[in-house]
């Protein structure tokens, strides 16, 4: 990992936060550890891998930069995947037609519109992408360790050619803040679902 990349007084807690998680089950993984956490957090899972514990490093703009103990990066865009770091394939550029009213601010009527993605291995780029938006509306869903009340915006996505086909989904408050997710980013990748511990403040 390259700890010039890190923001100032970030270093200390993400070696004590790789301490603490380093070699634990993940039902170790609590509401009582996360609190004593000084950092914005959000649980990743891959595919069938355990849960691991995912910190805010950095915000630019709409972009906010997470950090897992193993050196995996996620860029976020409005609760959106928008690049990463340390995967297998990596999602290195993502063209879309949103600014900031992603995922949650649309009718709920069907919305079309078309992605670009670009990976790294191997390197692909502009790979264009159909996907449709809908609002599935309110639903009580577990988010870790609490059951909150959100709206589901469900994202269905495929391209043809290479016959990818998926379906992310989105659970977003009266604010549009998206406190837990289900993405897929890659057709090479399986689904990383992103639950929301501590918001940034």
């Amino acid at each position: 990992m390259d700890s010039g990349r890190i923001a100032p007084g970030y270093a200390q807690a993400y070696t004590a936060i790789k301490n603490a998680l380093a070699g634990y089950e993940n039902n170790l993984l609590t509401q009582e550890l996360i609190n004593e956490i000084p950092y914005a957090s959000t649980v990743l899972k891959i595919g069938k891998g355990p849960e691991g514990l995912i910190i805010l490093e950095s915000i630019n703009g709409i972009n906010s930069t997470w950090v897992s103990a193993d050196g995996v990066y996620l860029t976020i865009q409005n609760g959106k995947i928008v690049r990463t770091e340390g995967l297998p394939n990596n999602l290195t550029n993502f063209i879309h037609p949103f600014k900031s009213n992603f995922p949650g601010n649309i009718n709920s009527d069907i919305n079309k519109y078309y992605f670009y993605y670009s990976y790294d291995k191997p390197f692909l780029s502009d790979l264009r992408v159909e996907a449709r938006l809908e609002n599935k509306g309110r639903e009580v869903v577990q988010v870790f360790e609490k059951d909150m009340e959100l709206t589901l915006i469900e994202e269905k996505i495929e391209n043809k050619y290479i016959r990818w086909k998926a379906t992310n989904k989105y659970w977003v408050d009266d604010s549009n803040f998206v406190w837990k997710s289900e993405q897929f980013i890659s057709p090479k990748l399986p689904k990383l679902i992103l639950e929301v511990t501590k918001k940034p403040s």
